[in-house]
């Protein structure tokens, strides 16, 4: 006789209650988060569209030649050849500057992984799992600005509304995965499938820190095993 396939527990866990208008595609993911952090509006017409960009270019350009400390308002604005006081229209504070970074290449990692098409539902879980850790090592060392986002990820300023950015991130992306899972192992822990999704991101953010705290170039050896420990992990829980 056949085993009994275990459905998994997610409205009893915090899913739905955390992100009850969660977009439905990957690439939305940063749409909700996005209003409380970064510019503080968008610009609407494309002569400030493009002035934004320069300004995040030349924030960009800033993190790699001088570090987060080298990024001020006053240096991101003469870089950029705008006023101060036009960028004070987008960005409350360097902060503002810094979340815009990570925002933008958390949008960018998002749109890696709906074309790769990302997900931990159905029997091939493993390959299109698998699919979406390449994804992120590839942003890792081909992504938008990526040099800037790993300098300010491993640095002291990496902290505060720009941690909560990332966290918010991670959660909605672990209720994304959620969706579409609907059968467990019959011997799989009895937790919220919810935070099982947030334990597999935390190893992939981890094995992202491992893999580059004492390596410029990214450990390949510290990603290879990241993909095969988050891989055996999910094998607990799903069939």
């Amino acid at each position: 006789m056949a085993a009994a396939v275990r459905h998994p527990n997610t409205e009893s866990g915090p899913t739905l209650l955390a992100y009850p208008d969660a977009p439905t595609r990957l690439r939305d993911l940063m749409q909700p988060i996005a209003r409380h952090a970064g510019a503080s509006r968008k610009a609407i017409q494309a002569r400030s569209q493009d002035k934004v960009d320069k300004v995040l270019t030349a924030t960009n350009d800033l993190l790699v030649s001088a570090g987060p400390s080298g990024v001020t308002t006053t240096s991101v604005a003469a870089r950029a050849g705008v006023s101060v006081g036009w960028m004070y229209n987008f960005f409350n504070d360097r902060e503002a500057l810094l979340e815009e970074v990570l925002i933008r290449g958390l949008v960018d990692l998002d749109e890696r992984f709906e074309a790769a098409g990302f997900s931990l539902a159905g029997p091939d879980w493993r390959t299109t799992a698998t699919a979406g850790i390449d994804a992120l090592f590839d942003f890792m060392f081909n992504g938008a600005g990526i040099a800037g986002f790993r300098l300010l990820w491993f640095s002291t300023e990496f902290s505060g509304r720009m941690v909560q950015v990332n966290r918010s991130h991670d959660d909605a992306l672990a209720a994304y995965l959620c969706r579409g899972v609907t059968a467990l192992r019959p011997d799989a822990p009895d937790i919220p499938f919810y935070l099982v999704a947030q334990t597999f991101i935390g190893m992939l953010d981890k094995g992202f820190d491992i893999a580059f705290r004492t390596d410029p170039n990214g450990d390949k050896t510290a990603f290879s095993e990241t993909r095969r420990a988050a891989v055996a992990y999910l094998e607990t829980f799903l069939t």
